[in-house]
């Protein structure tokens, strides 16, 4: 994945997105920004968890004004986090307004959005970074998964610090599922055999 980007405007871009509230580093948000801007026209991203738009924002920075579909997924509900679930919304709402046009707004559980997901509808992109929980996780793989083209990017947040994402991951590759491309802090980022 070796893309040219002009460097000093998107290092200023970057760097002023990595100011949101979140759980990502700069470094990450990087990569995430990289992946999107190596998609192709009429690709399709789904990210599972999306919290204050951090991650949505680096993603969508990435896709520029080109025809991507890309979908947030996150309850935004009380008891998740520490903060109240439409606090976080609406805080989310305020981060991502300047991409609000490259995105949509599934709001819900993502085991609840996949049962109203087009079977037709095949992911070029997946953020996974929802459920943290082994269970967790594992239900987003077997529900998102079989949507993912192959050869495409499958990507999990929390990769070295959560056991459950981690246990997941690696039950993954060991029945080859997916194939390591690279690990960027926190991040797991695979492709689909």
């Amino acid at each position: 994945m070796d893309i040219k980007i002009p460097s000093i405007f998107y290092i200023r871009k970057l760097k002023e997105l990595d100011r949101i509230n979140g759980h990502l580093g700069l470094n990450e948000g990087f990569l995430l920004f990289k992946i999107a801007r190596s998609l192709k026209e009429n690709s399709v991203i789904v990210e599972i968890g999306s919290f204050k738009g951090k991650s949505t924002c680096f993603i969508a920075e990435g896709m520029g004004s080109r025809n991507i579909r890309f979908f947030c997924i996150d309850p935004w509900k009380d008891g998740l986090m520490q903060e109240k679930g439409d606090e976080i919304f609406n805080e989310f709402l305020q981060n991502t307004k300047k991409y609000r046009d490259r995105f949509s707004v599934l709001r819900g559980f993502s085991h609840e959005v996949i049962k109203e997901w087009p079977a037709h509808r095949k992911i070029d992109f997946l953020w996974v970074d929802g459920d943290h929980s082994y269970e967790g996780v594992k239900k987003d793989i077997l529900n998102w998964i079989p949507l993912v083209k192959k050869s495409s990017f499958i990507c999990f947040h929390d990769y070295r610090d959560a056991p459950g994402v981690k246990k997941a991951v690696d039950e993954l590759v060991r029945d080859n599922k997916i194939k390591f491309v690279n690990r960027k802090g926190c991040i797991y980022v695979s492709k689909l055999l």
